[in-house]
């Protein structure tokens, strides 16, 4: 119905709009003039002249162009169907459609030769720069934490054609979601008196701010989530090539495709070149590949044609699809913008409506609907609101969650209705319904004062409970004075002398384990020894004292040699044996 065409309304107004109309003089004297005079000049160019326009004083196409204000004053009165009058014959949607392509097509001949304003340039805001950066890695999360995000939609609802009866969201913004570690997002930015944050002459860079800017870049490749899992071009760009390839070549191709994406357009030979050297200086310096690659990275991000938002001076088609992709998307253009920029369609009328269309019903319009309404209506300031706690006691009933977050939730989701049913845009301002939550609801219809309490019935009920509790309580004070009675005892115990203790009876048991246990055990008779013996080695000297050495006489004498007892000898200990060539 309303509330699309609005939008693309609204688009088309910030963007470069190309018509291919008839000559205006034409087209006024075959379709303005006829149609004036029938339909008009009753009411603007009869005796009596309402609203000050007086059409019948205009005769020829030349004094129509001459009058740029009265032609957008006629657009936007027919547009929305404030003209003709509701007593005056309507207009079929098919006349309505021709006149207002011949207005337009009125105004741009009508403004061809005006000097054009000076188009500052416009830095990217703290929401843009997140998402243009997590769309530019394709990141699965964001880049830091968004407070300007004040309702996160956890029911997928937005490419509907209805939206549910309930929802699930939630207001994380005094508490957002942490994006990648170790990266901290530059301040919030200043807001216009009219709310909104994209304004050229608040987008200002400090030096301060120019230093935040370089090391945010960096902090960004260099975090522990910025690797192969989280980043989606990862392999295409980060990761190093195969063996074998040419490296100059291919780094040189992977950096021209992504600065043409971080650019958002065309790209420089020159400016190619000094990216890719720069990277292969750095490999040169024994620097990984992807290491390498993420200082060009960095680089890019901190690089003027990154952080600003500039009228392309050669081909105007990408400043379009630019001024697009931040108002639908707030993010830099995607690959399919680029490619109509590139080749010249995006200008063409049917394409730019089907483009529209296509980005109207991507996923990250969702960002075109947590800024615009948000802003549009200044919602920031309900966090701000401090009622009177006496009238409205349960407004902080929880500081961490006030009554201010699910209220901003109700206006946005109104707006998102508005904009997934295609609903006209006057219910935005007298809406048939409205999503509350449970709190709410209370809220508003209800003074939520407690109810009454009958407290002999609570005090039937806690009859049994009460008895419970005075037996637990008889319990733990008999287990305490157990307690307290050994505590008492232990100085006691501890001056008793050793001597006092009787251990007659534990010694005995003690000393009967023994006797069992040298019982059980493998008597060993002493040790003796016997040499050295008069041999080159110790197999010919063992041989010599002995062959079996479990039956060994130990009375036996080998020449001048005997068996002698070692009695210096213990079992369990090692021993060094006396001679070389000894046996034991």
């Amino acid at each position: 119905m309303f509330a699309r065409r609005f939008i693309q309304q609204g688009v088309l107004l910030l963007s470069f709009l190309y018509i291919l109309a008839a000559p205006a003089a034409d087209e006024f004297e075959l379709v303005l003039k006829p149609l004036f005079a029938k339909n008009c000049v009753k009411c603007h160019g009869g005796e009596k002249v309402k609203g000050k326009v007086n059409l019948k004083e205009i005769a020829n196409a030349k004094q129509f162009l001459a009058k740029p204000e009265l032609i957008k004053q006629l657009i936007e009165v027919i547009d929305v169907a404030d003209m003709p009058p509701e007593d005056e014959p309507r207009l079929t949607e098919a006349q309505r459609v021709d006149l207002l392509a011949a207005l337009k097509a009125q105004l741009l001949a009508a403004t061809a030769t005006a000097k054009s304003a000076h188009i500052p340039l416009r830095r990217l805001n703290r929401f843009q720069y997140n998402n243009a950066v997590r769309d530019l890695f394709q990141l699965n999360r964001d880049v830091f934490a968004l407070p300007e995000k004040l309702m996160t939609r956890q029911t997928i609802y937005l490419n509907a054609p209805k939206m549910p009866d309930r929802v699930n969201v939630r207001s994380l913004t005094l508490n957002p979601a942490d994006g990648l570690r170790e990266v901290k997002a530059f301040p919030k930015d200043l807001r216009a008196s009219h709310g909104f944050d994209n304004q050229a002459n608040q987008l200002t860079l400090s030096p301060l701010l120019l230093d935040a800017f370089l090391r945010l870049s960096v902090s960004i490749v260099e975090s522990p989530d910025f690797n192969e899992n989280t980043v989606g071009i990862w392999n295409t760009f980060f990761k190093p090539p195969a063996e074998g390839t040419d490296l100059s070549a291919g780094t040189r191709k992977r950096i021209a495709a992504f600065l043409k994406r971080a650019f958002r357009g065309p790209v420089e030979a020159a400016t190619v070149d000094r990216y890719t050297a720069y990277a292969l200086a750095k490999m040169k310096q024994e620097m990984s590949f992807t290491d390498s690659m993420k200082k060009v990275a960095s680089a890019a991000l901190s690089s003027p044609m990154f952080l600003y938002r500039y009228p392309a001076t050669d081909a105007k088609a990408y400043t379009l699809a630019s001024n697009l992709s931040f108002f639908l998307w707030a993010s830099t253009p995607d690959a399919d913008l680029l490619r109509l920029a590139g080749n010249g369609d995006l200008i063409e009328p049917e394409v730019l409506d089907k483009t529209i269309d296509r980005m109207l019903a991507d996923p990250k319009i969702e960002r075109f609907l947590d800024t615009f309404p948000v802003q549009w209506m200044q919602l920031e300031n309900i966090l701000a609101a401090t009622p009177d706690p006496k009238k409205h006691r349960l407004f902080m009933l929880d500081k961490n969650h006030p009554a201010s977050l699910q209220m901003l939730c109700e206006p946005l989701l109104l707006f998102d209705a508005v904009f997934v049913e295609d609903r006209p845009i006057a219910e935005l301002i007298k809406p048939a319904f409205s999503y509350q939550s449970d709190f709410l609801k209370d809220w508003y219809t209800s003074d939520l004062k407690a109810p009454k309490v009958d407290e002999k019935k609570i005090i039937e009920e806690n009859k049994p409970i009460e008895a419970e509790r005075k037996a637990a309580q008889e319990e733990i004070k008999s287990a305490q004075a157990h307690l307290d009675d050994f505590v008492n005892s232990i100085p006691s115990i501890m001056e008793k002398k050793a001597e006092q203790i009787d251990l007659a009876e534990g010694q005995a048991q003690w000393e009967a384990a023994q006797q069992k246990a040298l019982a059980d055990s493998v008597a060993l008779s002493p040790w003796h020894r016997i040499g050295p013996f008069g041999a080159g080695n110790f197999d010919e000297a063992h041989s010599k004292a002995f062959i079996i050495e479990t039956d060994v006489d130990l009375k036996k004498t080998y020449g001048k040699l005997k068996w002698e007892l070692a009695e210096n000898f213990v079992d369990g200990k090692v021993h060094n044996l006396s001679g070389g060539n000894s046996a034991t």
